[in-house]
């Protein structure tokens, strides 16, 4: 792979993804090197279109699918859908594509979810710290008894 090749891809990398442009929602399909733009595709219409690499970014806001704040925050989407549906975390706003849901996060969001997972609160470990089934036992019964 030459270099222009691999530099093409990394922006392909950094490219893709879903975007917000006002209140619709569109997706980044690729970036066309010969021309220096972006293809995008309307989320609702399926209309396609060409806009400059340069000027894409400022008028749309990156919006994240659940997948990918999972990776960010270390967690599973799973567990993401689990907090949200126990109350914990916000509802997620949704968008259809592809006859298929999606949640969708604004960086705000994201940061919002990253700091519920980092604070420390009894029967939620931090993000690298598994307890076992004595240790949490333990820990209930301490915050049962007023002890922690």
């Amino acid at each position: 792979m030459s270099d222009v090749e691999k530099l093409i891809s990394k922006i392909n990398a950094q490219v893709k993804g879903f975007y917000l442009e006002g209140d619709v929602i569109v997706k980044a399909m690729r970036y066309l090197k010969r021309d220096g733009k972006v293809l995008f595709k309307r989320v609702d219409t399926g209309e396609e279109y060409l806009d400059e690499y340069k000027g894409s970014a400022l008028f749309r806001k990156r919006i994240f699918i659940i997948g990918e704040v999972a990776k960010m925050v270390g967690r599973t989407a799973g567990t993401i859908r689990n907090y949200e549906r126990s109350g914990l975390l916000p509802t997620a706003s949704r968008f259809r594509y592809s006859n298929t849901d999606y949640r969708y996060y604004t960086y705000n969001d994201v940061r919002e979810i990253e700091s519920f997972f980092n604070s420390q609160k009894v029967g939620r470990p931090p993000k690298n710290r598994v307890y076992s089934r004595n240790e949490l036992s333990e820990k209930l019964r301490k915050a049962k008894k007023g002890i922690l």
